[in-house]
């Protein structure tokens, strides 16, 4: 019997505004395949950055 593991893919990036990608409802930033990455995935809202640039 073989063994399942689930594909788990972390895109982390850091120090950027809240809404600086298309997925977090920026309407002038393009970003297609960071979008549907999110739009099949999971985000994580909650993080922030006392210094973002």
């Amino acid at each position: 019997m073989t063994e399942h593991r689930p594909n788990i893919l972390l895109l982390l990036s850091d120090q950027h505004r809240h809404d600086a990608l298309g997925c977090s409802g920026n309407p002038v930033v393009r970003t297609p395949g960071v979008d549907s990455l999110a739009a099949d995935g999971m985000r994580f809202t909650s993080a922030f950055t006392p210094t973002s640039l």
